[in-house]
């Protein structure tokens, strides 16, 4: 039986592992959209550079992919993003010019263990207050494709749209979106020292 991708998206990730595993294309692209903003937000909110932040996500899925024969993933979302903290770490690390980033070594590996605290649900709620403050054409074209995960084209169909109408809609939502990495950022710092504080450190994770 061909599963086609819009099927793929409602699997599981744990079942869009097995597929990638399997070299199946559609199990990794349904995967790649399906996490590839909420890691780049990760990513961004940190380093403040969109090109640093899009590199790394793309490193990261292309690792997977290159590696999916014997990658072993049981947990997608904690291997998703402790890659991405991981990567964050090595940027820091080389890009000495951020020396608000890097002002001991320990305050790195309290990035990379306390990020995992950054609930995405109030990362989610955070861009939904964001995009009540755009056009409703623009919020409801972005709704659809981030979180119902629609194609450009069945979005287009739906909404008696182009193609390119809706791409130029995502591109405006995901443009005005960087004016809330500020905001992001101070949730992310804030859930940090609050875990410091109210339990004990784990040992950092290994890099990917």
């Amino acid at each position: 039986m061909v599963i086609s991708l819009k099927m793929m998206k409602n699997l599981q990730d744990e079942s869009l592992v097995e597929l990638i595993k399997q070299s199946n294309h559609l199990a990794f692209q349904a995967f790649y959209q399906r996490h590839w903003e909420q890691l780049y937000l990760k990513a961004y909110a940190i380093l403040g550079h969109t090109q640093m932040a899009e590199d790394i996500i793309q490193d990261i899925f292309l690792d997977i992919w290159k590696n999916r024969e014997r990658i072993e993933i049981d947990k997608p979302i904690q291997y998703l993003s402790t890659c991405v903290k991981n990567s964050v770490f090595k940027v820091l690390q080389k890009q000495k010019v951020k020396q608000k980033h890097l002002d001991t070594l320990n305050t790195l590996e309290l990035l990379v263990q306390a990020a995992s605290t950054l609930d995405s649900n109030e990362i989610e709620q955070a861009i939904m207050k964001h995009l009540d403050q755009m056009p409703d054409r623009c919020k409801e074209i972005f709704i659809l494709s981030r979180f119902e995960n629609l194609s450009n084209k069945e979005i287009a169909e739906k909404l008696g749209l182009s193609a390119k109408t809706v791409e130029n809609q995502i591109y405006r939502a995901l443009k005005s979106l960087k004016t809330l990495m500020p905001q992001l950022l101070s949730m992310y710092f804030l859930l940090i020292f609050e875990e410091v504080f109210m339990t004990s450190i784990s040992p950092v994770l290994p890099f990917c």
